[in-house]
C-alpha cells in the first residue's frame, strides 16, 4: 500500500489540488504577484536563510547526535512542499503568491542546500551531493504548472464549470491525503519516541516555530494577513518527498541512516497538523498574528 501511495497517489494528490486551485485562478492574479515582487522575494529570504538557520541553532541547542542532526540540515534545507499551496487555498490565504514562491524558491534551493549541508555536515556527506534539478524541474512541470495551467484554461473557457471543478479536485485531494496519510501509519515506520524524547522534542519545536513566529515576522513588516498564511505555510510545510529521496546518500549501511530517515518522516508527518489551526483561524476571521487584530488585503 505504502508504494501504491508514493508511486500513485501522491502524484494524483497533487495533480488534483492545482487542478481546482487554478480553476478559481486567472492571469490577473499572477500578474499582480509579479507586479508587487516584494512578497516573492520575502518568501525566497525565509526559505533560503531563516529557515536553514534556525535547523543550525535547534540542532546545536538540542544536542543533536550526528544522525538527527543531519535529518534536521537535510529537512532546512529542501524546499517547500506543493501541498503548501493546498494548505494555503484552503486557508483562505495568497495562493499565487503560495504557488509563486514555491517554484522560485524550489530551484533556489537547488542551489543553496549543497552549501548549507557542506558549511555543516560536510563529513556526512558525500562527494558528488546534488540535489536532483532535473526531478525537480520534471515535478514542477507535470504536478503543479500543467494541471494549474488547465484549471485556469477551464476558468477562463467555461466559467460555469469552474466551481464544480474546484469543489470536486480539492475534495480528491484532500481523499488522496488522507490515503497517503493512512499508509504511512500503517507502514509502522513512523515511531515517535523509539529515540527518546529529544529528537521528536527538536522536531515539533522547528515546525512550530516556522508556523507560529513567521506571521508576527511578517506582520511586523506590513504584510497582509493572506500573506501571512501563504508564506507561514511554505517555510513549514517542506518537500519530504526530495528529502527521502536523498536519505539513502548519508551514512549508507549505518544505524545513523535510520535517524535521519526517522527525522525526515516525522516532520513530514507533523508539519502539516502544525498549520492546520492557523488555517482555521484565519478562516474563522482571526489573523494567523495570534492575539493581533486582523490585517486583510
Amino acid at each position: 500500500m505504502q508504494a501504491f501511495a508514493e508511486q500513485y497517489l501522491v502524484p494524483a494528490q497533487l495533480v488534483l489540488a492545482m487542478l481546482g486551485m487554478g480553476a478559481t485562478l486567472r492571469v490577473e492574479d499572477f500578474a499582480q504577484v509579479a507586479r508587487h515582487p516584494t512578497g516573492v522575494l520575502l518568501g525566497l529570504t525565509l526559505q533560503l536563510v531563516m529557515v536553514p538557520l534556525l535547523g543550525v541553532a535547534l540542532t546545536l541547542a538540542f544536542g543533536l547526535t550526528p544522525g538527527f542532526a543531519v535529518g534536521m540540515l537535510l529537512i532546512a534545507s529542501v524546499p517547500g512542499g506543493a501541498i503548501s499551496n493546498l494548505l494555503t487555498f484552503l486557508g483562505k490565504g495568497n495562493v499565487p503568491l503560495s504557488i509563486a514562491v514555491t517554484v522560485v524558491s524550489t530551484f533556489g534551493c537547488a542551489l543553496t542546500a549543497p552549501i548549507v549541508l557542506r558549511l555543516f555536515a560536510s563529513e556526512f556527506l558525500p562527494a558528488d551531493f546534488a540535489l536532483p534539478i532535473g526531478r525537480l524541474a520534471v515535478e514542477i512541470a507535470a504536478y503543479l504548472i500543467a494541471p494549474l495551467l488547465v484549471g485556469m484554461v477551464i476558468q477562463r473557457v467555461w466559467p460555469k464549470h469552474a466551481q464544480a471543478v474546484c469543489d470536486w479536485s480539492v475534495r480528491l485531494s484532500i481523499l488522496a491525503i488522507v490515503l497517503i496519510a493512512g499508509s504511512s501509519l500503517g507502514t509502522g515506520r513512523i515511531k515517535p519516541f523509539d529515540y527518546g524524547i529529544v529528537p521528536p522534542l527538536a522536531v515539533i519545536t522547528y515546525a512550530t516555530i516556522h508556523a507560529y513566529a513567521t506571521p508576527h515576522l511578517l506582520r511586523a513588516i506590513g504584510r497582509t494577513d493572506p500573506d501571512q498564511i501563504a508564506l507561514a505555510v511554505e517555510v513549514t510545510v517542506r518537500n519530504s518527498s526530495i528529502a527521502l529521496l536523498l536519505v539513502g546518500r548519508f551514512f549508507p549501511g549505518a544505524p545513523e541512516q535510520a535517524q535521519v530517515l526517522y527525522v525526515c518522516l516525522l516532520y513530514a508527518g507533523v508539519a502539516t497538523p502544525i498549520v492546520l489551526p492557523l488555517l482555521y483561524l484565519h478562516r474563522r476571521g482571526f489573523s494567523p498574528a495570534l492575539g493581533r487584530a486582523r490585517r486583510p488585503s
